[in-house]
């Protein structure tokens, strides 16, 4: 009896593990593949478009919320009439007739609406899956000028260092600088960032190359001020080479006249010489 016991408890165990492994196999277990594109970065007073993108494999939807950090602020439920809900929270304004099943618009965007934001899917009866994802967006200035790049002199000789630095516009995130030298990434010799007021701050990177190439007497040096990949400026500027100065062959009016007078002296003693 213990026998067929352990035999059948075997056969039970092995078709359980089956229906798992068939399960996982076919694909049962309805929602997948759920992803959330959140803008990078975005400017104070913008609009953002939140998207959450999922597949459910032919289960109906339940319901999909919203939320910054804990709170939750938008919610849509498609059994429910709206389907959609808006939660107050501060500071956020949901464009109700933009938003719906996979996104979720948020007008006049300001700083305190940085942050992570989570998108939370579940499936309806029988399995009720939820599969929840969060990405984060920044609030930032746009960039409000070019950089400042500083040289030591604007001419250079193959073999020369060229030294400067470059500062960046304040900004809040402090911006990444980059250098370019005829479009090549360089990089920095140093990099610094000083706060300059109470939310800004402003980024330096010092430069230390030693020159190789010029293109037709021409050497490009480029500057790049970013925030994020999102807000970018840049300065550029475009130095001479210098090339080696040759010796001069002519002297000056009175060299050459007193070297006619040494000419016209000689040629008179050899007169008087011959003449004796």
């Amino acid at each position: 009896m213990n026998c067929k016991s352990r035999r059948l408890n075997r056969s039970m165990l092995t078709r359980l593990i089956s229906l798992v492994l068939l399960a996982h196999i076919t694909g049962v277990g309805g929602l997948r593949s759920v992803w959330l594109k959140v803008p990078v970065a975005v400017a104070p007073g913008q609009s953002a478009t939140l998207e959450c993108n999922y597949d459910l494999e032919g289960e109906p939807l339940y319901t999909v919320k919203w939320y910054k950090g804990r709170q939750e602020f938008f919610r849509y439920v498609p059994k429910e009439h709206p389907h959609t809900r808006v939660f107050p929270l501060p500071g956020v304004t949901v464009d109700i007739n933009a938003s719906g099943p996979k996104m979720v618009v948020l007008r006049d965007i300001q700083m305190e609406l940085a942050g992570r934001y989570r998108c939370e899917v579940s499936s309806d009866a029988p399995n009720f899956h939820t599969e929840v994802v969060s990405a984060h967006m920044h609030v930032v200035h746009m960039l409000e000028s070019d950089p400042v790049v500083r040289l030591e002199k604007s001419r250079y000789s193959v073999g020369d260092v060229l030294r400067g630095n470059c500062t960046s516009p304040a900004s809040n995130p402090p911006a990444n600088v980059t250098w370019l030298i005829n479009g090549n990434k360089i990089n920095a010799s140093y990099i610094s960032r000083t706060p300059v007021s109470l939310n800004k701050i402003v980024s330096q990177a010092g430069l230390e190359f030693e020159v190789n190439t010029f293109t037709q007497g021409k050497m490009r040096v480029t500057c790049i001020a970013d925030v994020y990949g999102v807000y970018t400026t840049q300065t550029e500027l475009v130095l001479d080479e210098e090339k080696p100065r040759l010796a001069s062959v002519r002297g000056s009016g009175s060299e050459r006249m007193s070297q006619s007078l040494i000419v016209v002296a000689t040629a008179a003693c050899l007169s008087m010489v011959f003449t004796r």
